[in-house]
């Protein structure tokens, strides 16, 4: 992703902080009561915590993925919350919904150990009040973004989820537009709550959902585009090509491999040069200008 930085690697993925997330201690330095050192030693613990829970949960897709054979090509940090960016979507819908809930489970196992240790810290002999202080907010943070990320919309977990259980009865595409349909209203619904309660964080994060509920259903219009053309006889090169948003796996399909019959799509131009190339990877599609290899 652009503007982000590369912090470190875990388990192989590269963890990578996008540049916005420098307000984060700022904004936790404003939220903190008190002055002084005391405050920036506080802050900094809340900037952790939160940098970590996230981090957390996006692990928990990462590595679920890599059981079933999906690579996570890094994990981006960022203020609305961390992604994991995988290379391609799991084609079993079971597969998908174990991928989607182990960030959201994750949050949660994190959130029932804080509240274990604030149970049993009465009977400890000496414990700082800011170590509870810590404990409560640890527990408050990851219950709700366990639950926040449950919400039934793409590309919420909840909603990938939803389209999982979904892709057990329709297609992936139909399962991916009813899913995406369901985000939308809910974005538009919080949107204008939003704008209603002038709760401007409401209407950002709306926003988001549903510029992201519809990129999700693009991807799976080029997904389901991607696989007429395999039955429409185009020719694909499984060679590497470049580096892409999405991987660095891609594939060439060549104009003058077409047959004649082969019925348009909005992903082929015939008016199009024969070095042109449409890149395909997981249903992500790219247009790129590259010579044909021989």
């Amino acid at each position: 992703m652009n503007f982000s930085w590369k912090i470190f690697t875990a388990f192989g993925i590269p963890v990578r902080l996008h540049f916005s997330m420098v307000i984060i201690p700022f904004l936790a330095f404003t939220w903190v009561e008190g002055t002084g050192i005391e405050q920036l030693i506080v802050a900094s613990i809340l900037t952790i915590l939160l940098f970590g829970s996230v981090l957390l949960h996006e692990f928990g897709h990462a590595l679920t993925g890599r059981r079933y054979g999906v690579h996570t090509a890094d994990i981006v940090l960022t203020p609305i919350g961390g992604m994991a960016r995988m290379t391609n979507i799991p084609q079993n819908p079971k597969q998908e919904i174990a991928i989607s809930i182990a960030g959201p489970l994750v949050s949660f196992a994190i959130a029932g150990v804080s509240f274990a240790l604030l149970l049993v810290s009465p009977q400890l002999p000496v414990v700082h009040p800011l170590a509870l202080e810590m404990l409560h907010v640890l527990f408050q943070l990851n219950l709700m973004l366990g639950l926040f990320n449950l919400i039934p919309a793409l590309p919420m977990d909840g909603g990938r989820v939803f389209r999982g259980l979904l892709a057990l009865k329709f297609s992936h595409l139909k399962a991916t537009q009813i899913a995406s349909k369901i985000g939308k209203l809910l974005a538009v619904a919080g949107g204008i709550y939003g704008i209603m309660e002038s709760q401007w964080t409401l209407v950002f994060i709306a926003f988001f959902i549903y510029t992201a509920a519809g990129q999700e259903e693009r991807i799976a219009n080029m997904r389901e585009a991607y696989k007429q053309a395999q039955k429409d006889g185009a020719s694909f090169g499984g060679s590497p090509f470049g580096a892409s948003p999405f991987g660095n796996r891609g594939y060439y399909v060549y104009k003058e491999s077409r047959r004649p019959a082969a019925p348009k799509d909005d992903w082929y131009d015939d008016n199009a040069s024969p070095r042109n190339a449409r890149v395909v990877e997981g249903g992500k599609v790219e247009i790129l200008s590259r010579k044909d290899p021989e």
